[in-house]
């Protein structure tokens, strides 16, 4: 076939040709407004000292810049021009021309917007200032001029809305931007094999128009009476996508570095508007056969990309629904681009050969998916289209250890932490840190995979640590510590248990598969088909497994694949130290109150000290001593009357009345149990001893001293003291907090009162 007939053949029927006619007047018209520009330029060029002049006068404002916008474009968006542009479906769905007037003055504030924004290296705040200039350019020629620096409450408002709609339509252009920076691999390849070229970007930015000029936008452009009259209109969508265009071809003729670049401008800007004519497009292209699920970080969830087409004459917006057995559908779980933010209503944006929106299959099982999808016209006719796929599911994920699954960022970063949260007490403000944890500790996610191919299915997992934070699962001095086959049909059919936040420090246990109702009970009994929570003792019988470490989930499937997730976690095996004692009196000697009652006057205190430590190891002491390294909770004493009441003894602090130890006291000198440094005994506390005696006790208003705590004067009594002291470690199965006691006889040898 000769050359020019496979030309032919391949062409788009909505390009121009080179004799049309209607072309050639709009090609002739735009080449007109270049023309005095580029003889003005040459006859620069013949005079270099009038040009260097020039070129040193005061650098163009901005407000030269809109001067030579309106002088290259008003004339080309003329009557004549436009009607030689226009495909003969929209002159027809339009009529006479009074009635798009407006629609033709404001298709002239829309070329005049892409090309400022496409002259300069775009950038947010300039695109806004951009937007600001389309906005007055088009409130002017509705005839609602909006006078700079003098706005009204709702022009203010109308403002905000469209940059905040800016805003909206920037983010996604900036995040995938940022995510190419951050993730380069992959990148050489692209650029070495052609995928990526000097047209890279054109789409994005059409992408970030497409997104901006939503219902929501008009209303703000052209203002709520505006608005309400000229949505009414028919074909109030086609100035929409007459305008789309618009903004491209204007864009692209800001970055045209020669007549034959305006020409091509020129095709395009002629085939948009035919595009804009086609019928409404439903077409589901992917996934296909077995697909993985991903991980999104922006959703956060695992998700199943949905492309395809959603397009066409009057596009209003698409809907996608799924199904597991093609009778019962679902509108839930899918998210729409933009993301951020996240739309789970509709596809408001038309979209060609692209990603339509996410299924979040994170909740979902693995099997056999219907997808089907509406795309809607603005005269509410439909257009349907469905695609069948089967989701392999890859749910591995590590969402909480020791029974929290408190993260402070989603399970998808892998730098989220576990976090505690710390109530204020006395002068300590409440806050948020990460999270210890001891002894023995579940470990919390999900470990599943297959759904497409049973061949392909789970085989075992494992959970390793290893010190530090480590992300990386592919990196050596991983230690094991759990390990799970799956090598039975009955292992299998507990394989749904492995999902969400299932306790993943589990083992094989029987079932019995024919239960009888007489001895023995069972006549089949498959010894390993369920999974039965446990836990891992993280402490090994040594407090040394203390520090910041990552515990690695690691699933294998039969054909050999893995798959990981990791998760930072600090370990704190190390023992809580308390040591209470009354100080200034001997072991096994009695207490006289006499002693302390120094002079025994009820206005003054009788204070005993009680000494000892109230101490918790830093976690790591080469490690920064803050939380959570440092660990430290509070102190607090009870004493009790044998036989009598009790009470929290008050302790010193900032503020004064309070009843707990806000630091450390002391240090018992010990590491890991094992001898490292001199015992250090500090002061606890203060114990006033007028609350012992029936005659003073009343005279301490700090503290209502209970009933039954008292000792006649005369007589003996044993009083207990009881040191408790606090860490903030989740340990599943031992206690947060280390006690001492110190029993005491006390004697009220103090004269009898007649």
């Amino acid at each position: 076939m000769p050359a020019d007939h496979a030309a032919l053949r391949d062409a788009d029927p909505n390009d121009p040709s080179p004799d049309n006619p209607e072309f050639q007047q709009v090609l002739e018209a735009l080449v007109g407004i270049y023309r005095p520009i580029l003889q003005e330029d040459l006859q620069r060029a013949d005079d270099l000292q009038a040009l260097a002049k020039e070129a040193g006068q005061q650098e163009p404002d901005c407000e030269a810049e809109i001067a030579m916008a309106q002088r290259l474009f008003s004339r080309f968006a003329d009557e004549k021009t436009t009607l030689a542009l226009l495909p003969a479906q929209a002159r027809e769905l339009l009529g006479p021309t009074d009635n798009w007037r407006w629609c033709l003055l404001h298709i002239r504030c829309c070329i005049i917007f892409g090309w400022l924004l496409c002259r300069r290296p775009r950038s947010f705040r300039l695109s806004a200032y951009y937007l600001y200039r389309y906005w007055l350019c088009v409130r002017e020629v509705l005839g609602t001029p909006v006078t700079p620096g003098k706005l009204s409450d709702t022009e203010r408002k109308d403002l905000a809305t469209l940059i905040a709609a800016l805003a909206k339509a920037y983010r996604p252009y900036l995040s995938d931007q940022l995510a190419t920076v951050d993730f380069t691999m992959g990148l050489p390849e692209a650029i070495d094999g052609g995928q990526v070229d000097c047209q890279e970007g054109e789409e994005e930015a059409a992408a970030v128009f497409e997104r901006l000029l939503t219902v929501d936008t008009a209303q703000a452009l052209l203002g709520a009476a505006a608005f309400k009259q000229h949505s009414a209109q028919p074909w109030f969508w086609f100035c929409r996508c007459w305008c789309l265009c618009a903004i491209r071809f204007g864009c692209c003729l800001a970055r045209a570095r020669s007549l034959v670049d305006v020409a091509r401008c020129a095709r395009s800007y002629w085939r948009c508007l035919r595009d804009c004519f086609r019928p409404l497009q439903c077409a589901l292209t992917g996934p296909d056969g077995c697909v993985a699920e991903e991980v999104n970080a922006l959703v956060p969830a695992m998700v199943v990309p949905i492309t395809g087409t959603a397009a066409g004459m009057g596009f209003s917006h698409y809907v996608l629904e799924w199904s597991l057995n093609g009778a019962i559908w679902h509108a839930s779980n899918f998210v729409y681009p933009p993301v951020p933010p996240l739309n789970t209503t509709q596809g408001n944006t038309a979209v060609v050969a692209g990603l339509l929106g996410y299924l979040d299959t994170t909740l979902l099982n693995a099997g056999t998916y219907f997808v089907r999808m509406a795309v809607f016209g603005n005269n509410q006719s439909t257009v349907p289209c469905q695609i069948t796929f089967s989701v392999f599911k890859k749910d591995v994920r590590i969402l909480g250890i020791g029974g929290s699954t408190a993260l402070d960022a989603p399970w998808t970063d892998p730098n989220a932490r576990l976090i505690d949260f710390v109530p204020a007490l006395c002068s300590r403000p409440s806050g948020t840190y990460e999270a210890s944890f001891g002894t023995c500790l579940n470990v919390l996610g999900s470990a599943m995979v297959g759904g497409c191919d049973d061949n392909q299915r789970i085989k075992r997992y494992t959970l390793d640590y290893k010190a530090g934070f480590e992300p990386d699962c592919a990196t050596p001095g991983w230690s094991n510590f759990w390990s799970v086959e799956f090598t039975t049909a009955a292992q299998y059919r507990a394989i749904n248990m492995r999902t969400d936040t299932s306790v993943l420090t589990a083992y094989w246990t029987a079932d019995c598969l024919v239960p009888v109702i007489f001895p023995p009970w069972c006549l089949l009994n498959d010894p390993q088909a369920l999974l039965s929570p446990s836990s891992w003792n993280s402490n090994t019988g040594s407090c040394q497994l203390s520090g910041l470490y990552t515990v690695r989930l690691l699933v294998e499937d039969t054909n050999g694949n893995t798959y990981c997730d990791t998760q930072r976690v600090w370990l704190d095996n190390k023992p809580i130290s308390a040591l209470v004692r009354v100080g200034k009196v001997a072991p096994c000697a009695d207490l006289n109150i006499s002693q302390f009652a120094l002079p025994p006057d009820c206005s003054v205190p009788w204070s005993v000290p009680l000494e000892g430590y109230a101490y918790d190891e830093y976690i790591d002491e080469l490690q920064p001593l803050s939380r959570p390294n440092d660990n430290f909770d509070h102190y607090e004493i009870w004493v009790n009357k044998q036989g009598g009441g009790a009470f929290k003894i008050p302790l010193p602090g900032p503020t004064g009345g309070c009843f707990d130890g806000m630091a450390r006291v002391g240090d018992p000198g010990t590491r890991c149990g094992i001898p490292t440094l001199p015992e250090m005994i500090g002061q606890l506390a203060l114990f006033d001893l007028r609350m012992v005696d029936p005659e003073c006790s009343q005279s301490v208003k700090s503290l209502n001293v209970p009933a039954g705590f008292t000792t006649p004067r005369g007589e003996c009594c044993i009083y207990n003291f009881t040191l408790r002291v606090f860490d903030r470690t989740v340990r599943p199965c031992g206690s947060s907090y280390a006690e001492s006691q110190w029993p005491v006889k006390i004697c009220n040898d103090l004269p009898i009162v007649d």
